[in-house]
């Protein structure tokens, strides 16, 4: 029997779909994002009442999607596991052997990802957008606001990508333990560690180019959001796709050089 792309995407979108793991963590990503954004709108509410200045459009959206740090790294770790799981079970063979090539699989992993995560995270971030707001009141945004939609498009964006990433850094490294390791590291500790390091007329140069930092300039508007200037939201997202693309295409080379 001929195997074809379309065959091993149908095979990864059944495999995924049919977890119920997938839905259990993609279900708490929505209700941690709609919460945490209306735990912080109330909070901030009550600060104006008591004097504070009100937060202006940019802000108001920034608050919206403060959890999306968080809710990327569980994202990330949902990629990674979509590939290491398979190893860890050995149900990794079974594929392998039923895909000779070994990229297609890689490839149906990533379309499939991408396929059930984009509808729930758009639902999830102009949800949490929309509770955010709700809490603030005339003091927020709203839908209308310029760049308001692109940005909600942009969270939900963001963390589609930094899924992938995590898939591609599964693939490379075959082992969850490791794999989720490497992830922290890059979001979390390799932001940090820079900062420090580099001189400050080059740490705003390199560091908007960390998958964090130009996952967050995707869903900010005018560069809010971060200590310094950021990348717009376009280069920020050509940036965010060109980490995901390198890992996995490094996935695949090291499928081709460890499976082959």
């Amino acid at each position: 029997m001929r195997i074809t792309f379309t065959g091993v995407v149908r095979s990864e979108w059944t495999k995924l779909r049919s977890l119920r793991s997938t839905w259990l963590t993609l279900g708490t990503v929505l209700l941690l994002a709609v919460g945490l954004a209306g735990a912080i709108g109330y909070g901030v509410r009550r600060s104006v009442q008591s004097g504070d200045p009100a937060p202006s459009v940019a802000d108001a959206v920034a608050m919206a999607f403060l959890p999306m740090d968080f809710l990327m790294l569980v994202i990330g770790v949902f990629g990674v596991l979509q590939i290491s799981g398979e190893y860890g079970s050995g149900a990794i063979r079974a594929t392998l052997t039923a895909v000779p090539r070994r990229w297609p699989v890689l490839a149906a992993k990533a379309v499939a990802l991408t396929g059930v995560t984009t509808p729930v995270l758009a639902v999830t971030c102009l949800t949490a957008f929309l509770a955010c707001q709700a809490w603030l009141g005339p003091d927020g945004a709203s839908l209308g606001d310029p760049g308001v939609p692109r940005a909600i498009a942009g969270a939900a964006g963001s963390a589609v990508l930094m899924g992938l990433l995590g898939l591609g850094l599964g693939a490379m490294l075959r082992h969850t333990a490791g794999a989720i390791t490497a992830l922290v590291v890059l979001l979390m500790v390799v932001p940090a560690l820079l900062g420090p390091v580099l001189p400050g007329d080059r740490e705003e140069a390199v560091l908007k180019y960390v998958p964090a930092l130009a996952g967050q300039a995707m869903y900010g508007l005018h560069g809010a959001g971060g200590p310094f200037e950021m990348l717009s939201p376009a280069p920020a997202s050509a940036v965010l796709v060109g980490w995901a693309g390198l890992l996995l295409l490094g996935g695949v080379a090291v499928l081709r050089r460890r499976d082959g």
